[in-house]
């Protein structure tokens, strides 16, 4: 007969001991409270389904006598296990389709909450990716290589040098073979990776610690021309990296940072869930501001979206979650508001609706812990300090506006089809106070336009006028065939007749 689970309190967890091996694996099932600590125990992140399929229970565990159906991805972990003579070691282990009684809502609801405490509680865990491919032990040997190069504290110049000879195209393309195995696309794997105190990466019979990996990412990153970082499974390895290290910065006395949900949210939500609730549910482990959405799965997917958008605004007296709405936008006929992001977007380019908000801790980012200490009063804010006037009607969301001025054309040639404006003067700009405007300043105006003004990526100093006029004049002149241009004192220069 098929195993059945007993009920447990909201306060308590399962945890599994494989105690014989044979025809079938032979466990036992119980129950801990939260408010104790438990025994020691390991835990498992894994997929729950082979590339592009469904998850499968062809396997069977025996509890009491009675089996319990196991998702088939786990069966070449045991085997793992069984290699390694570590199945029947006496350990205690927390996996979560076997702890969980996945039929039970109220149950599953619960058990995601307790995420954080469970793996920052576990002894180790293990990323298992999978059983070995025909490249993945060259990706492994890579992996420790890169770790040690980086322990080096070589230069960007040095390391280009040295890595991004043809010698090593094998091991790049085998690296990013590992950061495209399922694993890395899970959503649910962020917080697993994230919150163990200990992970290790199993692949077949070899492993690598998760310090060596994040560091081989990180050398990834500046070799350029090795096109691992124009990859996406280069995108969702250096987002779990940068949130590690962002984690742990904000685990140190006296820190006051954190994750926000809408941040996790709009760089993870394009990653694989079974159910789309989860692309909040799923990371809410991480979020300092968790406490503003209950996970609850008798609620739509629509109806889990809307409750976050309007408690965000509720909570935060803030309207910047409507601005990703643009970006994280419904599929066609959909009857969703269209002041709630969709976060089924799958591949959204994030930076915009980040770099618009800057350093407004309650929209959030993933920067490194050197970059976020930043002054305050660099980020764009046209409100200012004044909250948010709105209220929702139904499904409407009604806010108190401004009227700044009326836009009165765009800009460009005379010939434009998009110029609108009343009136037209190519000589004529609002950069040059009503004078006639030098070429130098046109571009100036253009290339402050292109940089936003700043310096940085992370907006914190203003941009160097004359250093990235230059720079972008120097662009100009290498694309301009016809008529090429030189700089000479930050003065443009045309060569033609009658110039």
């Amino acid at each position: 007969s098929l195993y059945t689970y007993n009920p447990i309190q909201p306060n308590q967890i399962r945890l599994v001991k494989f105690v014989r091996d044979g025809d079938h694996i032979c466990a036992v099932l119980e129950t801990f409270s939260l408010e104790e600590p438990p025994p020691a125990y390991r835990s498992v992140s894994y997929t729950w389904a082979l590339d592009g399929g469904r998850p499968q229970r062809n396997f069977k565990i025996e509890i009491d006598k009675r089996q319990l159906p196991v998702l088939d991805t786990l069966q070449p972990f045991f085997q793992a296990l069984r290699c390694r003579n570590m199945l029947l070691d006496g350990k205690w282990w927390w996996i979560d389709s076997i702890c969980i009684d996945q039929a039970d809502l109220e149950e599953r609801a619960r058990q995601v909450g307790h995420m954080d405490v469970i793996y920052r509680q576990a002894e180790s865990v293990i990323a298992w990716l999978g059983e070995a491919s025909s490249d993945s032990e060259l990706a492994m040997d890579f992996i420790k290589l890169l770790d040690k190069t980086s322990r080096r504290k070589l230069s960007v110049a040095e390391l280009r040098a040295t890595l991004q000879q043809d010698h090593y195209r094998t091991h790049w393309e085998a690296l990013t073979n590992f950061l495209s195995r399922r694993w890395w696309s899970r959503i649910w794997s962020v917080q697993e990776f994230v919150l163990a105190p200990s992970l290790t990466f199993w692949c077949g019979m070899r492993n690598v610690s998760r310090v060596a990996v994040c560091r081989s990412i990180g050398i990834a990153d500046k070799c350029t021309s090795t096109g691992v970082k124009d990859t996406l499974a280069f995108t969702h390895g250096n987002n779990r990296r940068r949130a590690w290290g962002l984690y742990k910065a904000s685990k140190k006395p006296g820190a006051s940072l954190g994750f926000s949900l809408l941040a996790l949210a709009a760089y993870f939500c394009c990653m694989d869930a079974s159910d789309d609730r989860d692309r909040l549910y799923g990371v809410m482990a991480l979020a300092t501001d968790r406490s503003m959405l209950e996970i609850d799965y008798s609620l739509t997917t629509e109806e889990v979206y809307a409750r976050f958008t309007r408690s965000f605004i509720t909570h935060y007296k803030s309207l910047d979650i409507i601005c990703f709405a643009s970006t994280y936008t419904p599929p066609p006929g959909s009857i969703r508001p269209s002041w709630v992001p969709d976060w089924q977007k799958r591949n959204p380019v994030v930076i915009p609706s980040m770099a618009s908000q800057s350093s407004k801790s309650h929209v959030g980012n993933l920067r490194s812990p050197r970059h976020l200490h930043t002054d305050p009063s660099v980020y764009y804010s046209a409100c200012k300090n004044k909250e948010a006037v709105y209220a929702f009607e139904g499904s409407a969301l009604q806010v108190r506006g401004v009227v700044v001025d009326t836009i009165d054309g765009l800009a460009g040639s005379r010939q434009f089809d998009m110029v609108q404006s009343s009136e037209w003067n190519s000589t004529q700009s609002p950069c040059c106070s009503g004078s006639p405007c030098s070429t130098t300043a046109i571009l100036e105006s253009v290339c402050r336009s292109l940089a936003l003004d700043r310096f940085d990526r992370f907006l914190r100093y203003p941009m160097p006028t004359a250093e990235f006029v230059g720079d972008f004049i120097r662009l100009l002149n290498r694309i301009i065939t016809i008529r090429p241009v030189r700089v000479v004192d930050q003065k443009l220069v045309t060569r033609g007749a009658g110039q």
